[in-house]
């Protein structure tokens, strides 16, 4: 998941940067990221689909802007799932 979300955020954007605070899956917790505006509903669109919102934004000139997008309630993300799970076994 962290590729597809970095990929799609280099594809957007003229600069991203992704925090170190990683969820259980490694998907950044928050990411700054400097974006023409006519793109800004469609990468918030995929974001969101990936449990991002939209924190903050501020205007840069007249065509750009610099928003971030944080991992909305960080702590459900970070649950293994009943696969990271499958292949283990404590029977004999």
């Amino acid at each position: 998941m962290t590729e597809t979300i970095e990929s799609i955020c280099y594809e957007y954007a003229m600069d991203v940067l992704f925090s170190k605070e990683v969820t259980f899956d490694g998907a950044p917790a928050l990411i700054i990221i400097y974006i023409e505006s006519r793109y800004l509903q469609e990468l918030s669109g995929f974001l969101k689909n990936y449990g991002y919102k939209m924190s903050s934004r501020q205007n840069k000139g007249q065509n750009y802007s610099l928003v971030k997008f944080e991992l909305i309630n960080l702590s459900h993300y970070d649950q293994p799932s009943a696969e990271d799970f499958a292949g283990d076994s404590t029977e004999d």
